[in-house]
């Protein structure tokens, strides 16, 4: 099987604010295979359903309706204690806020999902060093956040993500709260990591970010368009 990700017939619906009327269907019929391998970006103006479907496809959320095969696994079969091992196991998170812990360093920010892997601390802190060093950040690793700039502590989050070695990354718009030079230096890190094998699948409004993908994907009200 080339393909890590299988979407078929996705609807997505939420119920009004108000709590009456109408429910608001979110996404609707989609349909998405994505190759191991694959650099993707998913585009969409503000509203489009690009922040749900990436939700679903990170095993945050579920959809009301279809199928979604990750590596093979019908997750949407799963319980939420095994839907969230694979989560664990099989994907790497970088959001635009970084979400780092203050009072950890980057190293420790880095270790910190690995204490969900049940392996040794010294274990632990060889993987984060490892995945320091590859975005370059290894003078930095006993730094806390706020001593770091904001495209450091963006590459820390990477580092974070990586360290594990999970097959597929998901970025949601990781250069939105950098400077243009920051934002190259993480746009460089992540397109190192797919090079070297990763599925890497980028959440964007941005088109320059967008033009960098092997393959572009633009959602509109729901509904993938062409």
């Amino acid at each position: 099987m080339n393909n890590i990700i299988e979407l078929k017939n996705i609807n997505k619906y939420y119920k009004s604010r108000s709590g009456h009327g109408e429910s608001v269907h979110v996404l609707k019929n989609v349909s998405l295979s994505i190759k191991k391998g694959e650099l993707a970006a998913i585009t969409g103006s503000s509203g489009s359903g690009k922040s749900t479907l990436m939700n679903i496809i990170g095993c945050l959320d579920k959809p009301n309706g279809g199928s979604y095969r990750l590596n093979g696994k019908n997750v949407l079969m799963m319980s939420e204690k095994s839907r969230s091992a694979v989560r664990n196991r099989d994907i790497g998170f970088i959001f635009q806020g970084f979400n780092l812990i203050p009072a950890l360093t980057a190293e420790e920010n880095v270790m910190l999902p690995l204490l969900y892997r049940r392996m040794s601390a010294k274990e632990r802190e060889r993987l984060a060093r490892q995945s320091l060093k590859t975005v370059g950040l290894s003078h930095r690793a006993d730094h806390k956040p706020y001593e770091l700039s904001g495209g450091q502590q963006q590459r820390v989050a990477i580092a974070r993500a990586i360290a594990a070695k999970p097959p597929m990354i998901l970025a949601d718009e990781p250069t939105g709260n950098l400077d243009r030079t920051s934002g190259e230096i993480v746009l460089e890190a992540l397109l190192k990591l797919n090079a070297s094998g990763r599925t890497v699948i980028i959440i964007t409004h941005d088109p320059y970010v967008a033009s960098l993908a092997g393959r572009r994907i633009r959602i509109s009200e729901g509904s993938l368009v062409n």
